[in-house]
């Protein structure tokens, strides 16, 4: 791109003056405020665009625009880049380190720069917790010493990344947000029907590198953008002392492995060669409800649909289907949606956390309160991910686009904390926000309005300071934009020294070669020797333009020198210091999007249970489940209409409900129903029923579905006792337990036997017994009495009506017990043809007669037996004496004539 200016001898008018082209400015790089070679980019821009450096076509009069054709290395670079932005999801690296029965932990997530911490927690040798967190993070990569124990090294081998795991990551992108304090990340892959098994990805690193001096000193050599770099080594340690557990030595020892494998493994673009760490917190897997991922499968929490045409595109193509998820997540951030995942990845039975949202959900669902919920709402959209940002800022890498979010983003913070602020309700989260949304958020709100000039930053790609910033600033603005005048003056001056053939010329500005004479090329003009004119220094010919240096260009160049170079060198030396300004009060802007991401939540659970007749549930500390009108949230969204039913158990009811009833009577549904309503209760949603009083449960699990897959290597019934054997080992006097059919995947006795098993080894602990709901078609288990009389058990069925043949499903529970499944009857239903039904019916009535069962091809028993009764009757009567031919007579008359009478 070149400014250009020309003068003509045979034009009325003495010269003409172009117009200022838009300035591009994407081969200047600005760290340093220096310049570089054409073509390098800008660390503040975007996107491939025009080199500025191009000299071929820039006179005015050409009408030719200055561009350099892209090579084909730079389209496939455009195009990789295209790639990696569209499919590239955000990583998370976990190390993990198991000494002395103690396990710690440390987790990278690569999207938000920031690293959480689990604190030495005591763990078994059957690794439950090592496997809980590695389900909830779904790392691409674990990391360990390669001195560890050999147990704890086969368990991380042993771990497997089925397309499920709690949550998704489709819109998938990770992140680590949780206002508690406990950051998880989102694999969004949980009920895909592909459960196909990979081994994990296992680093190991030498012992020396989780040693726990150096890596101390690998902590302590972190830059966080909150500590000032003036700070001396026993202000950093004082500094680090608050942010990192150093007294827990095996959380120390993964940190530090961690860093280790960041600085050897990930692809860095900072100054230092260190990973960016923009901040370090703390994660607890304390009062956790337990739940492993057959169960988010069974209940249907999570629920991947794939696009059709997902082959078409680079990404997994993927949404959230029916599940309880996605009824819920009414959020309107990114942000909002992925803590909200969190949320639903982890389950908590902390109450005093668990009152305080529902109390936030209950102002935000009442009717008067719609007005503030709408205000909040709509100021949600403008929040971004914040982390993102700050570490594209902390690289000198952010774009145009990054500091117009940042400034929506603080905007609409500032107004939602004033929103908060006016509200005079004893609510936590306006407590929160009130106080964390400080005067650090409007200075850094006041600082980009004042500075940052969008509509022109836009315009040029590139970050572009307002006026009356920097008054230097502005007077070399105001030469640079009086350059076209300037050069016309110029150009009209050099015409009246140059020879009387040449009847134009131009001057025109290119970046890094400054300012240069053009005149066309004249008929004369052929060889190189022919360029050259008295008093002009040749420099290029191109486009039929000869360029020179004149005195008068000569001296614009010492005057004014490279004028577009030196303005974007100030205007990067300002953006750096408003970066600087920004990270040192980048923890506002964290609190922020975490308070920001936690309201979005509370609002989404209050608009969904104000849409779908939600009730606060009552929580208690005490083990019980009592609720009355209970709905399946899924199910009411499909059916009309749906039959509530109740569920009590514990306190004065019994604690193990046997379930049985006809095919199609709606057992599953109910049991998936109790699972549901126990599940938000737990993440402080209100839930489907009139009203619930729901004591705080350590661990809900299930025996409802079965995921089979080939390369699982076991057969169906062999999953089912996996699942059966979770809930024997882990389920406690505070656990839900949910059985479906139990059983069936072999031979009836010994399916049966161990039901029967099963519910015994729970019904003997007493009060000890987990809250179960077992539904089942083995109807001998209460027909034979093979469970004990217990105050712990309840026989329930769901009600049907019959009226001869027809049958009529009612959907209600109560207690009792079902004699048969009505099995003919569902698959009459199901279109099996009339014949094969009632010859259903027929071996199904012998079976229970305790007859023999004859083939459907065969003639009747009876119509045999009377067959060979006249068969034996004719043949005692006959006159063997008086007949000649004996074979003839027997086949003739005798058994052909009963063949006939039968």
């Amino acid at each position: 791109m070149a400014f250009s200016s020309s003068s003509s001898r045979s034009r009325p008018s003495p010269f003409t003056t172009t117009s200022i082209p838009a300035l591009n400015t994407d081969n200047y790089s600005g760290g340093g405020g220096g310049r570089r070679r054409p073509g390098s980019l800008n660390s503040s821009s975007s996107g491939p665009s025009k080199s500025a450096a191009t000299h071929s076509g820039a006179t005015a009069s050409s009408g030719q625009d200055d561009s350099t054709d892209l090579t084909e290395q730079d389209v496939q670079q455009v195009q990789r880049g295209v790639l990696e932005s569209d499919t590239e999801l955000p990583q998370i690296f976990l190390s993990v380190m198991w000494h002395g029965g103690h396990l710690g932990a440390a987790y990278y997530d690569e999207e938000s720069a920031q690293i959480y911490l689990l604190r030495d927690v005591v763990e078994r040798d059957s690794f439950t917790l090592t496997k809980q967190l590695y389900n909830q993070l779904q790392p691409v990569t674990v990391i360990a010493s390669a001195k560890s124990d050999e147990r704890f090294l086969e368990a991380l081998q042993n771990l497997r990344k089925s397309g499920g795991g709690p949550g998704d990551s489709s819109s998938n992108q990770r992140s680590g947000y949780d206002m508690s304090g406990f950051g998880m990340s989102s694999s969004d892959q949980l009920n895909e029907s592909n459960s196909s098994a990979a081994a994990v990805d296992v680093q190991l690193l030498p012992s020396i590198d989780y040693s726990l001096a150096v890596c101390k000193q690998r902590v302590l050599g972190i830059h966080l953008p909150s500590i000032p770099d003036h700070f001396s080594m026993d202000e950093r340690t004082l500094h680090f002392t608050a942010l990192v557990p150093f007294d827990a030595t095996c959380t120390v020892r993964a940190l530090g492995g961690l860093l280790k494998f960041l600085e050897k493994r990930i692809d860095l673009d900072t100054a230092d060669g260190k990973p960016p760490v923009l901040s370090i917190k703390i994660f607890s897997l304390d009062d956790l409800v337990q739940m492993d991922e057959n169960s988010y499968h069974a209940l249907q929490i999570f629920q991947k649909e794939s696009h059709p045409s997902t082959y078409k595109t680079c990404g997994s193509g993927a949404k959230e289907g029916l599940s309880l998820f996605g009824i819920m997540n009414r959020t309107k951030s990114v942000i909002g949606s992925k803590l909200l995942r969190v949320w639903f990845m982890r389950p908590s039975c902390d109450i005093d956390m668990l009152r305080k949202r529902q109390e936030a959900v209950s102002f935000f669902a009442s009717s008067r309160n719609s007005e503030i919920t709408a205000n909040l709402h709509d100021c949600l959209k403008s929040i971004k991910n914040m982390p993102r940002i700050l570490k594209q800022m902390k690289q000198a890498q952010a774009s145009v686009g990054d500091w117009q979010a940042l400034y929506k983003t603080v905007h609409s913070a500032c107004s939602i904390g004033d929103l908060c602020r006016a509200q005079h309700v004893d609510i936590d989260i306006f407590k929160k926000i009130s106080a964390a949304f400080s005067e650090d958020l409007f200075h850094i709100a006041s600082l980009i309005l004042k500075i940052v000039d969008f509509e022109d930053s836009f315009a040029q790609n590139r970050f572009a300071v307002k006026p009356n910033v920097d008054p230097s600033l502005d007077q070399k603005k105001r030469t640079y934009n009086s350059l076209p005048t300037l050069m016309t003056e110029v150009a009209r001056e050099e015409l009246k020294r140059l020879p009387s053939d040449i009847e134009e010329c131009s001057v025109i500005y290119l970046p890094q070669l400054g300012y240069l004479l053009t005149v066309p090329c004249v008929p004369g003009m052929t060889d190189h020797k022919d360029f050259s004119i008295p008093g002009l220094e040749f420099v290029f010919l191109s486009n039929n333009q000869v360029h020179y240096k004149s005195p008068g260009t000569q001296a614009m160049d010492v005057k004014l020198g490279d004028t577009l170079f030196t303005i974007i060198d100030v205007e990067t030396q300002i953006m750096h210091k408003l970066q600087n300004a920004i990270l040192e009060r980048s923890q506002v802007l964290f609190s922020v999007m975490d308070l920001a991401a936690e309201l979005d939540c509370l609002i989404a659970l209050a608009i969904a249970a104000k849409e779908q007749n939600y009730v606060c549930p009552e929580l208690t500390k005490d083990s019980m489940l009592e609720v009355t009108g209970g709905r399946h949230p899924l199910q009411e969204l499909c059916v009309t209409p749906f039959v509530p039913n109740d569920t009590l158990s514990g306190g004065e009811h019994s604690r193990m409900k046997f379930l049985t009833g006809p095919n199609a009577s709606g057992k599953s549904v109910y049991l998936k129903q109790v699972g549901m309503i126990a599940f938000l209760a737990h993440i402080g949603s209100f839930v489907p029923a009139e009203s619930a009083t729901i004591g705080m449960m350590d661990g809900i699990y299930t025996r409802i579905h079965t995921q089979e897959s080939v390369s699982v290597g076991l057969s169906t019934f062999m999953i089912d006792l996996n699942q059966m054997g979770v809930a024997l080992n882990n389920a406690t006097s505070k656990s839900l337990v949910l059985l479906d059919e139990f059983g069936k995947g072999t031979n009836d006795v010994d399916g049966q036997s161990l039901l029967v098993g099963c519910l015994r080894y729970w019904l003997n602990k007493g009060d000890e017994c987990p809250h179960a709901v077992v539904s089942s078609h083995f109807h001998a288990v209460v027909q034979q009495n093979l469970l004990p009389d217990n105050s712990q058990l309840t026989y329930q069925t769901m009600e049907v009506l019959q009226n001869g043949e027809e049958t009529v499903f009612l959907y209600q529970l109560k207690e009792g017990h079902a004699s048969c499944s009505q099995a003919c009857h569902v698959a009459s239903l199901a279109g099996l043809p009339e014949e094969i039904v009632a010859r259903g019916k027929l071996v199904s009535q012998l079976l229970k007669e305790n007859k023999p069962i004859s083939r459907a091809d065969s003639r009747g028993y009876d119509s045999e037996l009377k067959r060979h009764e006249q068969i034996v009757e004719q043949f005692l009567t006959f006159d063997l004496d008086s007949c000649d031919d004996l074979q003839k007579k027997l086949g003739k008359d005798i058994l052909q004539s009963t063949n006939k009478e039968v």
